[in-house]
């Protein structure tokens, strides 16, 4: 399929198949997306990769549907963005900078907040 997909597997499409935030295979997922999409991110069309030499955007792969709301880890429900629109997407800054500047109490806010809204919604 791409360059590098061979060595992705079906087996962790599914979120509940691995332990841990990404599949074992996720560096092979989100180059994959990265050279499906041309390195360029699908929502503003900054480019990066081998086509914007050392001064390239930050990529990440997106999921177009989120894992809490149902969306897996195939190829398809992955987009390439770039690091600006990832946040923006989110509501708040992520990868690196999510996981070492503090952010995580905003992600259990988030998650709490989500739980309390579902028994809301259970009970009326």
């Amino acid at each position: 399929m791409f360059g590098r997909g061979s060595r992705v597997s079906a087996r962790w499409d599914d979120p509940g198949t691995y332990d841990g935030n990404y599949p074992p295979d996720w560096d092979f997922r989100r180059k994959a997306v990265y050279e499906r999409d041309n390195y360029t991110c699908q929502h503003c069309g900054v480019r990066s990769g081998p086509h914007a030499g050392d001064g390239g955007a930050v990529l990440h792969a997106h999921h177009q549907i989120p894992l809490n709301r149902g969306g897996g880890n195939h190829l398809e429900n992955l987009a390439t963005v770039c690091q600006s629109c990832h946040d923006r997407a989110h509501g708040h800054p992520t990868g690196r900078n999510y996981e070492n500047r503090g952010y995580n109490g905003i992600r259990i806010l988030r998650r709490a907040g989500n739980i309390f809204m579902r028994i809301v919604r259970w009970l009326f």
